[in-house]
């Protein structure tokens, strides 16, 4: 059964100790993720780790566990490439598994890309400053580590709400910034994860948290997916703050009774319009519908009564989340409307595919579209031949067209698809 993961980083961000504790927290065998963080002090020079352990405490009332790291480190700075080098080096030499391997190589890449990017330096001329230091590579290996022992990366889907990225400024090695520094801006920038300012005037993520939550490759969400929790897990950092617990929350479950069925998310538009004729709010709908706006899954017009009693149209859109800008300005100039409401909501589909099938009706030759679908078990459940096409072959044989469908659907039904 798929496993559902979701990260909530909404209220107190997301930094790499806060979600290594978290997947503690959820069950991750704590000794053999402090045995593989002793290990990485081999490909460190100049540390030495003098304590690692994971407690139970709290924070603002709420029990979570705390990664405890202590060490001795004399370099303050390390070269990009050198960086990299270590943490591949500790990735195959510690008996992690190979999606384990690339999540943390993946990883440590984001952040030196990103800091090449924002110094505007070669990856060869780069020195990194905070990412470069043991603390680092424990965060990345005991998290790498954790989830391959959880077993999150096979048959696993991840999700993340909004990451709260705090406000202020923050102090670090190249003077004083505000939050969201600009590391973090460039990574979720890259990978379009939405962030949210506050709730507080502090800095919340880190690039170390940020770079590992963007490589497990979440599903963006406003609200949680329909599943069942199992495990729930907090985390918290070494930050109190006084009207919010520093707590990251990971929620591991499994899914509901549709596990087997496809999902997708996509975005419903809508919109009332109550002063639109009906030659315009046509052309709004054939535009929307004939297949050149990219994105468009279906245009449905719902009619209404609306204040003072005016007839009035409900306009619904459903569109993918790629293109529903796109669309939305396309309503706006077509419909002259002032707003559009929009919702993000997830739908079970049915796989599906299309096939060519020739066929000969008063002895001419048509190849006709025909879409099909298929449950959980791979049976096919549907089989519709595409109406233009029906309707192209009821123009060129002039036959009425409810005629044309029942001769197509029949000769389909003789094809016997059901057997492919």
């Amino acid at each position: 059964m798929n496993k559902i993961i979701v990260i909530d980083s909404q209220i107190a961000g997301i930094s790499g100790d806060m979600l290594l504790s978290s997947l503690i927290d959820s069950g991750a065998d704590k000794k053999k993720i402090i045995k593989n963080i002793n290990k990485i002090q081999n490909y460190f020079q100049d540390s030495k780790i003098n304590k690692i352990d994971f407690i139970k405490t709290e924070s603002n009332g709420i029990g979570a566990t705390r990664f405890i790291f202590e060490f001795d480190e004399k370099l303050e700075e390390k070269n990009a490439v050198d960086m990299y080098g270590v943490i591949a080096n500790c990735c195959h030499n510690i008996g992690l598994s190979e999606k384990a391997k690339k999540f943390a190589i993946e990883s440590i890449k984001t952040i030196i890309n990103v800091e090449s990017k924002i110094h505007n330096k070669n990856i060869k001329e780069l020195h990194l400053h905070e990412s470069s230091s043991i603390d680092t590579g424990a965060d990345l290996i005991g998290c790498a580590t954790a989830l391959d022992d959880l077993d999150l990366w096979n048959n696993s889907t991840f999700y993340s709400t909004k990451v709260a990225v705090g406000g202020g400024l923050t102090n670090f090695s190249h003077g004083i910034l505000p939050n969201p520094t600009n590391a973090i801006l460039e990574i979720f920038r890259m990978h379009e994860i939405a962030i949210m300012g506050g709730p507080i005037e502090a800095e919340l993520t880190t690039p170390t948290g940020a770079a590992m939550l963007v490589n497990l490759k979440p599903k963006r969400i406003t609200n949680y997916p329909e599943f069942i929790p199992e495990r729930i897990g907090y985390g918290t950092g070494t930050k109190e703050f006084n009207t919010i617990p520093n707590i990251l929350r990971v929620s591991i479950g499994k899914s509901d009774f549709f596990s087997d069925i496809q999902t997708d998310t996509v975005t419903i538009l809508e919109t009332n319009i109550d002063d639109i004729n009906g030659e315009i709010l046509g052309n709004l709908v054939e535009k929307l519908s004939s297949g050149g706006i990219e994105g468009v899954k279906d245009v449905i017009v719902i009619n209404g009564i609306s204040k003072k009693n005016r007839p009035a149209y409900m306009l619904k859109v459903i569109c993918s989340d790629e293109n529903e800008k796109k669309i939305a300005e396309t309503i706006f100039e077509e419909s002259g409307t002032l707003g559009i409401r929009k919702t993000k909501t997830e739908r079970y589909i049915l796989a599906r595919f299309n096939l060519l099938v020739p066929i000969e009706i008063e002895k001419q030759s048509f190849i006709i579209n025909v879409k099909i679908s298929k449950n959980s078990n791979g049976e096919i459940t549907n089989i519709k031949p595409e109406y233009e096409d029906i309707k192209r072959i009821s123009d060129k044989i002039n036959y009425p067209l409810k005629r044309t469908i029942d001769i197509v659907n029949n000769l389909i039904s003789q094809r016997n698809l059901y057997d492919i």
